[in-house]
């Protein structure tokens, strides 16, 4: 039987996940306009979205463990 929470959560997670990669690739510090703080906020941002991601492949991998 498909488990739709797991898929879900899966999805989720490689959907943060991705778009972590996208905001943490492309920060350049040097570029005209971009201030500190954007800098900062945008890491912070990028390591937030890749924690959401793991959390949500770890409820995942718990979901198939209890089955």
């Amino acid at each position: 039987m498909v488990n739709r929470k797991a898929i879900l959560f899966w999805l989720i997670g490689s959907v943060c996940v991705f778009f972590s990669s996208l905001i943490l690739g492309n920060i350049q510090p040097e570029v005209l306009g971009a201030t500190t703080e954007s800098v900062i906020l945008a890491y912070i941002i990028g390591f937030i979205l890749i924690m959401l991601g793991g959390m949500f492949w770890i409820s995942t991998a718990v979901v198939e463990l209890e089955e």
